[in-house]
């Protein structure tokens, strides 16, 4: 449990821990079991000390869903960065990342709270949608054609079946579906172990 000294001089690291309990209930028991009290519990704190940070339970929830967002658009960033190949970067960049997702690491674990947001609330899916139209927009000149959608339909199609643990998730599905994107041509040439490490 956290004392109220740390509390004090470190809000940021409450904020931290207080969006990680949210995600943790959220992916145990689902986005209905998610309260305030169950999260202040689970974090250490009061339920004033969370409303301090989180005015409300919907604050909290568009709060985890902007860090989810924040870290999965950083992913991307970072496999597009030493991409020397235009051609449909983004949507190869966005699938490389949901194809590496492991649901067993708790950080990526959160993708699972995006999709789950995503299927019950139009709000987040309207927010989801503007930021997939703001990164086409970015990258107009090169992520417009059928070969960059097709990409990006594909990973939504692996995030939901990993999501929902169906016959076709699993790394060997996923690594199965890159090797057949690869041989549609030299343009969608792909890197899973380069998607893992996220680096270069």
């Amino acid at each position: 449990m956290l004392t109220s000294h740390q509390r004090k001089n470190d809000p940021e690291a409450l904020r931290a821990r207080l969006l990680d309990c949210a995600a943790s209930l959220i992916t145990e028991e689902g986005l209905p079991a998610l309260t305030l009290d169950k999260v202040a519990r689970l974090a250490g704190v009061s339920k004033g000390g969370l409303l301090h940070h989180f005015a409300s339970k919907q604050a909290l929830i568009d709060g985890l869903f902007a860090q989810v967002v924040a870290w999965f658009n950083g992913r991307v960033d970072a496999l597009i960065a030493p991409d020397r190949n235009a051609s449909a970067r983004f949507s190869r960049a966005y699938l490389a990342v949901i194809a590496a997702i492991d649901m067993d690491e708790p950080e990526q674990r959160r993708l699972a709270v995006l999709i789950l947001m995503l299927s019950s609330d139009p709000h987040h899916c309207a927010r989801w949608n503007a930021w997939v139209e703001a990164r086409l927009e970015r990258h107009r000149s090169t992520d417009r054609s059928p070969l960059a959608r097709t990409l990006r339909l594909a990973a939504d199609g692996l995030w939901l079946s990993e999501l929902g643990g169906g016959p076709d998730s699993g790394l060997e599905a996923r690594s199965q579906v890159l090797g057949f994107l690869e041989s549609l041509g030299s343009g969608t040439a792909l890197s899973l172990a380069t998607a893992k490490a996220g680096e270069p």
